[in-house]
């Protein structure tokens, strides 16, 4: 009231007069002046106003004051609220409810909107507490609100609904609840009905003010919708019974005025608890009536379209979940399947949500049990398995309708929606696609006759991926039945040879027995005709095709199901392969490794699992295209084990066979024969591989190696490498293919040999570590148990000339590092200095290529730290930033701006660091007082590094330290320190915000920073007139970027993390730095400024203006 008495509308005058009369009458009858002594005060007032109205000769209206009636039903329906509903007896809220609901009946209060508001607001509140047992009380009060609820006065009606929501939802009586729903459904909805109809099936036209007593009604039908929306849920399950059986009836197949409500009130009846119970007897009538809205050729609106498949999915849902209806289900599964389908094919803007709810209900109703009841098992012939069933018929309707679609629009592009929707239909039915489904497969593949191959471009990678889909449902052996392949002799032409590099993506859990019986024998035909043809154009289309189906090979070794069974006859077949077919070494290599990882992935990813066939794995096809595809139920972990003893039955001679030709074959042959090699002798008796190695070591000898050194010498970069040094190269490559399944024997043996290599030089110490290194990685007990012999024997060694093997050794030296921090002995972490000291000197080596490959190993060793949990206060991780920290004291300059460089790049690549070890940055920022040049120049680095990475709110606590410890430097022009300094200010500035900076900034060097921002403005007000975006405001999130050329550290915005930071642009990066990560480009942002270092120095005038595009981390 207080805010009422501070406005000058004459209606909060009004209200405030009334509040106060009430104020005086209550203090003169001496009552208390409480909500309630208010209340009634109010309602008899407003008693007496009507009393005075009624006595009134002929009730005229001028004798009516309205303004006060006005007034004092505001001030009721503000007083209402504050009473508890406990303090107002149900007789009591029955007597003012009748005086509400004479007030309204008088024709001038009829027509005052805001004191029909205030009287409805205060009924809604009154008639909770009434006694709705007393029906013929209530049924005045219901029936009056109904009548405004539909009123064409927009805020009248809008209180009113509101009202008629809250009394319907307060009533819990079942007699009541009957008989209010029973008074909305006669004196509202069928009362409007037949306007509702006109509405929805004629051309009708509505003025929205228009005053004509017809128009009204059919305003006030689509009102009365309205209502019927907000009160569905708490109306009779009679009452909407009956209200149900008559909708069908307003839901035209055109928009309408309706539809929208149309469609709100099924959906929340659709999601009502008591829905099966009330909408399933009527749900056909329903889903005929969305289905015949939702066809495209009415050209309904799309977002309406859309709401109607959703409906139609909710539909048959509940049909579904009623498992009495399940005949009802099975009838109109069609029926909701077809309009939706024709909706995905139409082309709409919808149409790609309409698929992903055609695809729910493919996968929710295309189930077991409709499979089961379609087919017939029991039957030999395929084209008897079909039933005559509800169920079979559902489903040839469903799979016609996929079959109507146009796979094509107008512009004859590939409608990548509907095949999507087949796909899933393929994988949904499995192999009875097969029977339902053979008409798509046919025009699926004229369509990819057509592209004559060429499935490279989008549009025809959904088509290649929607024929998958049906090569994995229906198995290679049902397509090659539909679409057969096969040579004609006389006229050299091949049909359906298209087909061939398909299946090798797409085939899953097929036969051994099926490639070896009728795939193999199609290529002798195609061999021989090679031999006779004279024409090279010829042969090399019949090559190609001999080459395909070889390719089939790895395919049908993808998860099939009689491994155990034929792995024999396979393996004699892979024998010839090797020893007779060259062409077929690589596809012999990956059959045997998908073989052989398949099944031990399972076993060991199911351990734990009972071997019973209930127990499916859910691995993925690794290296397919057919990544989605699941491994298939049949491999459980007893399939698995079983094929495991089938393969190792046979291993020891393809491992043999693999062998022999190892030695033979030239470098990029080995990498692939390396690989099957050591899934083989995983899985061979430990005994046997011993054997063959010794075996091995004894032949090698009399081998030649001439071939294998060429190889050697182009993969070593120029090495000259004799006949003997290739030969072991070869043997070591060899044998680390052996390492993950060897014994301890064997891995004795094979160190034994390598030892003497890695004091050799080149190539051959490269090979010595790469195998050392695989023994470390597979073997943990080897190291751990001869520890200190083998850190000692390796630092021991010469260091390596060449690049490769530097690498190498980092990465045996990784693993050690990593095993030694994880330790809590102090002997131990004086040994992991010991390998820190060599990564710290490789830091500060001469050469780019070592100085990268120390930054790379230093990185890896972060993050294999970072990832192990440790319950002592100091973390492994934590331990290696004390490490390099601990150089920053006492070491020489080189030592120093090794470990501050190392620093620089854990805090680039990890930000979190500064949070996580707090001393780091005030460590190296003391070295900003140090006077040598090296460390400076690190020192600084290391600043512009920091921040860059971090964020603002992070660098807030470290900017006094940051810009007292480098603005002494701001005076020195050598080796590029005044620029350092200026870029990391304009940093600071772009992210903290030039007041900030300042308040750190000492007196001595305000002028220099007032140069630096003035530099700064200028270069934003430059940037913005080339379209560039530069946010001054610290605090935002998008603060501006500057734009650096080549080598300069990319900015970053206040909240982007350091993973997304930008990476240096290096644009003469060769190629081996190409696939090089974070580590590597910051190291050759190093490299890049020391050589800049070297160059002339220009004056600071003349520099500072390009600083931008030559600064660097230094």
């Amino acid at each position: 009231m207080k805010r009422y008495g501070k406005s000058g509308a004459i209606q909060h005058r009004h209200l405030c007069a009334s509040a106060s009369a009430m104020r005086i009458v209550l203090k003169e009858e001496g009552l208390s002046l409480t909500p309630l002594s208010y209340f009634a005060a109010t309602i008899s007032a407003i008693d007496d106003t009507i009393s005075s109205f009624s006595s009134s000769s002929e009730n005229s209206s001028s004798s009516f004051d309205s303004k006060a009636t006005s007034s004092l039903t505001s001030f009721l329906s503000i007083l209402l609220p504050l009473i508890p509903s406990e303090s107002i007896p149900s007789s009591k809220a029955n007597d003012a409810v009748t005086v509400l609901v004479s007030l309204l009946k008088i024709p001038k209060v009829a027509q005052s909107p805001a004191t029909i508001r205030s009287v409805i607001k205060s009924l809604g509140f009154l008639i909770k507490l009434c006694d709705f047992e007393d029906w013929n009380f209530a049924n005045s009060v219901f029936e009056m609100i109904l009548e405004f609820s539909i009123d064409k006065r927009p805020k009248v009606r809008k209180c009113a609904q509101i009202c008629v929501e809250e009394i319907y939802k307060s009533v819990q009586c079942i007699s009541a609840v009957n008989e209010a729903s029973e008074l909305f459904y006669s004196t509202m909805f069928y009362k409007y009905l037949p306007f509702a109809i006109a509405i929805a099936w004629s051309k009708v036209e509505i003025t929205k003010d228009s005053e004509l007593a017809e128009e009204l009604m059919l305003m006030e039908s689509v009102h009365m919708l309205s209502v019927l929306k907000i009160i569905v849920l708490y109306l009779s399950n009679d009452v909407v019974s009956k209200v149900m059986s008559q909708f069908h009836k307003i839901m035209g197949s055109k928009y309408s005025l309706l539809t929208r409500h149309n469609f709100a009130i099924l959906e929340v009846i659709l999601e009502s608890s008591k829905v099966e119970e009330i909408v399933v007897p009527k749900t056909e009538i329903i889903i005929f009536a969305l289905g015949n809205y939702v066809s495209p050729k009415e050209n309904n609106p799309a977002d309406t379209i859309l709401a109607a498949c959703v409906l139609l999915k909710r539909c048959i849902d509940k049909l579904y979940a009623d498992a009495d209806k399940r005949s009802i289900w099975v009838i109109n599964l069609p029926l909701v399947f077809e309009p939706i389908a024709g909706v995905v094919g139409a082309g709409l803007t919808v149409s790609g949500d309409a698929a992903g709810i055609l695809k729910e209900v493919v996968n929710q109703h295309i189930d077991d049990g409709l499979k089961t009841s379609a087919l017939d098992e029991t039957l030999p012939s395929d084209d008897d398995k079909l039933k005559s069933t509800p169920e079979s018929k559902a489903l040839k309707s469903v799979c016609d309708a996929i079959f109507m679609m146009h796979l094509t629009n107008s512009d004859g592009e590939l409608n990548e929606h509907i095949l999507a929707v087949i796909s899933n239909v393929f994988l949904k039915l499995g192999e009875l696609s097969y029977f339902y489904l053979k008409d798509v497969v046919h025009k699926l593949a004229e369509l990819l006759r057509v592209a004559n191959g060429d499935t490279t471009r989008t549009k025809y990678q959904h088509l290649e991926e929607c024929f998958g889909s049906a090569i994995i449902a229906m198995g290679p052996e049902k397509i090659l039945t539909l679409l057969p392949v096969s040579f004609d002799e006389e006229e050299l032409t091949s049909l359906n040879i298209w087909i061939l590099p398909i299946l090798k993506k797409y085939v899953v859990g097929s036969s051994l027995e099926y490639y070896m019986d009728h795939i193999i024998p199609l290529v002798e035909p195609l061999k021989q005709a090679c031999k006779t043809v004279t024409k090279s154009r010829v042969r090399k289309k019949l090559q190609a095709a001999i080459r395909a189906f070889w390719d089939l090979l790895p395919a049908f070794c993808r998860y099939p199901t009689d491994t155990h069974k034929k792995f024999k006859a396979l393996a004699k077949l892979l024998l010839v392969f090797i020893k007779e077919e060259e062409s077929m070494h690589e596809n012999v290599c990956l059959a045997l490794q998908q073989l052989v990882n398949q099944n031990r992935s399972i076993v060991q990813s199911t351990e734990g699992l009972e071997d019973s066939s209930e127990h499916s794995t859910t691995c993925t096809i690794n290296g397919s295209v057919a990544e989605s595809r699941s491994v298939p139920s049949h491999y459980t972990k007893k399939v698995a084990t079983r094929n495991i003893k089938a393969l190792a039955s046979r291993s020891v001679g393809l491992l043999q066979a693999l062998t022999d030709v190892f030695f033979d074959s030239p470098l990029e042959k080995r990498k692939y024969l390396k690989e099957a090699i050591g899934c083989l002798a995983s899985i061979t008796e430990i005994v046997e591989v011993k054997k063959i190695f010794i075996s091995l070591l004894e032949k090698i000898q009399s081998k030649s190696g001439t071939e294998i050194s060429e190889e050697s010498e182009n993969q070593g970069g120029n090495m000259k490498v004799d006949e003997q040094e290739a030969k072991r190269c070869v043997i070591m490559e060899f044998s680390s293919a052996l390492v993950i399944g060897a014994s301890e024997d064997l891995i004795d043996i094979i160190f034994d040999y390598i030892t003497p290599a890695l004091q050799d030089d080149g190539i051959v110490q490269y090979s010595a570590y790469c195998t050392l290194s695989k023994i470390f990685e597979e073997h943990t007990w080897f190291y751990s148990s001869r520890f200190d012999e083998m850190l000692s024997h390796l630092l021991g060694l010469k260091l390596p000339d060449d690049i490769m093997g530097l690498r190498s050794r980092f990465a045996c030296l990784h693993t050690l590092f990593v095993y030694l921090l994880k330790s809590n002995s102090e002997e131990t972490h004086a040994k992991a200095f010991l390998i820190l000291n060599e990564i710290i000197l490789a830091l500060k080596d001469s050469k780019e290529d070592a100085r990268k490959a120390a930054y790379d190993v230093l990185l890896k060793i972060s993050r294999s730290l970072k990832s192990l949990s440790s319950p002592n206060l100091e973390s492994p991780h934590a331990k290696l930033l004390n490490m390099i920290s601990g150089y920053l004291s006492g070491a020489s300059p080189s030592i120093m701006s090794g470990a501050v460089a190392a620093l620089s790049l854990l805090i680039y690549n990890e930000s979190d660091i500064c949070a996580s070890a707090p001393e780091v940055v005030p460590s190296v920022l003391a070295l900003l007082k140090s006077k040598a040049k090296e460390v400076i120049k690190a020192g600084l680095g290391f600043v512009k590094v920091l921040v860059s990475s971090l964020q603002a709110s992070d660098l807030q606590n470290l900017l006094p330290d940051i810009v007292q410890g480098i603005l002494p430097w701001s005076s020195v022009s050598r080796s590029h320190f005044r620029e350092k300094v200026t870029i990391i200010l304009e940093i600071l500035i772009r992210k903290c915000g030039a007041t900030a900076v300042e308040i750190d900034v000492p007196e001595k060097y305000m002028k220099y920073f007032n140069t630096v921002k003035e530099q700064r403005r200028g270069k934003n007000s430059s940037d913005k007139g080339e379209n560039v975006d530069v946010v001054e405001n610290p605090d935002s999130s998008t603060a501006g970027r500057h734009k650096r050329g080549h080598g300069e550290l990319s900015k970053t915005s206040q909240n982007e993390t350091p993973a997304k930071k930008h990476k240096f642009d290096t644009p003469n990066r060769n190629n081996s730095h190409k696939a090089s990560g974070k580590g590597t480009q910051f190291f050759q942002k190093s490299d890049r400024a020391q050589s800049h270092s070297q160059k002339d120095r220009r004056p600071a005038s003349t520099s500072k203006a390009n600083q931008h595009k030559k600064g660097s981390f230094r």
